[in-house]
């Protein structure tokens, strides 16, 4: 998956990202929350400016700006970061935001940060070890001296198990709109699947229906954790939703 392709798939689903939650806003928060939480349990330093590394359009960064986290959030999408600006504005929060591809934040983001996250499963879209290190070493660089990173990932210990080939839909109604979003995946035997994402919208009989494609590879965690470890990572560890409370298995690690 070139990041042309990547970034074209989430251009066109930024203005219908937000139906994917049940109610956006009310995640907003609560992912904010539990990452404070999470922050708050694991930093080892005064924790202010923090970057979200792919922001899409704001669902972390929005809710931890509100908490009092001084944010820089960059995406590869440039769609997601106009629909991103335009939600923190409505809110009025303030957050600088910028379009960065994190294989490459060495170069296109200026400055360290005392936290670094990275969640919605985006580091799955890097589909080989190498571009996972690339990533890994380019977020590193990013980081100050005992800062934290923080990423979400789905359980692909848990999915590689049986590789489900769809998601329940989930169904939304509007006054004078009905949309229902899923997705469904077609698996490779490299434990990289492509990604049929379906919105459709309408009302009574007539629908449109949208489809956007991407790709994933389904990482273990143990190899996830010795890239980063490779890349310079230590105190690496897996919260898992039971712990966290978070809707994705969490990694974290410092810098050291």
């Amino acid at each position: 998956m070139t990041n042309d392709q990547t970034k074209k798939f989430y251009d066109e689903l930024s203005a219908d990202y937000h139906l994917i939650f049940g109610n956006w806003d009310n995640a907003i928060k609560r992912q904010s929350k539990i990452l404070d939480n999470i922050i708050q349990k694991y930093s080892k330093n005064e924790s202010k400016t923090l970057l979200d590394c792919s922001c899409g359009i704001g669902t972390q960064a929005i809710g931890l700006a509100n908490l009092g986290y001084k944010v820089h959030a960059t995406d590869l999408s440039p769609k997601a970061i106009v629909r991103a600006r335009l939600e923190a504005n409505k809110r009025g929060v303030s957050i600088s935001f910028d379009v960065a591809d994190f294989k490459k934040l060495e170069d296109q983001v200026e400055g360290t940060f005392d936290i670094v996250i990275s969640c919605d499963n985006s580091l799955p879209h890097l589909l080989t070890d190498e571009e996972l290190l690339l990533a890994a070493k380019n977020i590193l660089s990013k980081m100050k001296s005992n800062s934290l990173f923080i990423a979400s990932i789905r359980d692909y210990d848990q999915l590689l198990e049986d590789k489900p080939i769809s998601t329940q839909p989930n169904v939304k109604d509007f006054t004078k709109e009905r949309t229902i979003s899923f997705q469904v995946w077609d698996w490779d035997e490299n434990n990289v699947y492509t990604v049929n994402h379906f919105t459709l919208k309408g009302i009574n009989e007539k629908f449109d229906t949208f489809l956007r494609t991407t790709k994933y590879r389904a990482y273990k965690r143990d190899e996830m954790s010795k890239i980063f470890k490779e890349a310079g990572f230590i105190e690496i560890k897996w919260l898992m939703p039971n712990e966290s409370e978070y809707y994705q298995p969490i990694i974290i690690a410092l810098k050291p």
